[in-house]
């Protein structure tokens, strides 16, 4: 049951990040999509699945197909590669180390904002269950 559950949250996940590719307006070179998703994803998946699906004792295979299925498949470490790979071809090296540099301390700071703005959200939950 659980591979299914993560086969359908990530080929909705997969499909969310195909979308967004397809609609944001492209920069030149510059892997813009990529980044925000990769950005949205490390954000959702620390406020959203580490800290109020549990704070709400939602069930576990939810918080599978959501954090594992969806922001799996909806963030991707390959096509990071993959666009990084293509800077680097291109000799777009000013391109290469913002992007990896936005990748990872932006991909830092999005997961600190989302575990931070996640916890203020549980510690609420948790007290208004004591009420």
């Amino acid at each position: 049951m659980n591979i299914l559950i993560v086969f359908i949250f990530g080929f909705l996940g997969g499909l969310a990040r195909f979308e967004i590719n397809e609609y944001l307006p492209k920069v030149g070179d510059f892997p813009l999509a990529t980044l925000i998703v990769n950005l949205l994803g490390c954000y959702l998946f620390t406020f959203l699945v580490k800290n109020y699906m549990v704070a709400r004792h939602s069930n576990n295979k939810l918080i599978l197909g959501i954090g594992t299925g969806f922001i799996g498949a909806f963030t991707t470490f390959s096509s990071f590669m993959l666009d990084a790979d293509n800077l680097l071809i291109a000799h777009d090296y000013l391109g290469l180390m913002t992007y990896v540099l936005l990748s990872v301390v932006g991909g830092l700071i999005f997961a600190g904002l989302g575990m931070a703005h996640g916890r203020k959200i549980a510690d609420k939950i948790k007290g208004g269950s004591h009420a």
